[in-house]
């Protein structure tokens, strides 16, 4: 085996290494639309289409956002779209926390804070 190859060799760990943090990060997306996709609750009645996502670095945090079609009430002819998104945390592979962000009636409600009565 002569130098050159032998510096091949040794460098081609360093792209597998990058190409391990960009799969978690499709990974943690795709996982992330599954669960918004099973988490919501008015499927039957209103679908939810998913139209993009975001994720930060190594997919740690996800976001992924779409539109809820509503059935049009009268007077109106023509179906309501509804933002929807939710978040995904994940460490790793592994989700540690699902959060809608809207429509409100998801989202989670803020505590209550205590009065000094």
């Amino acid at each position: 085996m002569n130098l050159r190859s032998r510096h091949l060799l040794a460098l081609l760990p360093i792209p597998l290494a990058f190409l391990a943090g960009c799969t978690s990060y499709y990974k943690n997306v795709e996982a992330c639309k599954e669960k918004a996709r099973a988490d919501y609750p008015d499927a039957a009645s209103a679908p939810l289409k998913i139209t993009g996502s975001g994720a930060s670095y190594h997919g740690s945090r996800v976001v992924v956002h779409g539109t809820i079609q509503n059935p049009p009430k009268p007077p109106a002819t023509k179906p309501v779209s509804v933002a929807a998104a939710a978040e995904c945390t994940f460490s790793e592979t592994s989700m540690t926390g699902f959060q809608w962000l809207v429509p409100a009636k998801l989202a989670p409600k803020p505590p209550v804070a205590a009065s000094d009565d």
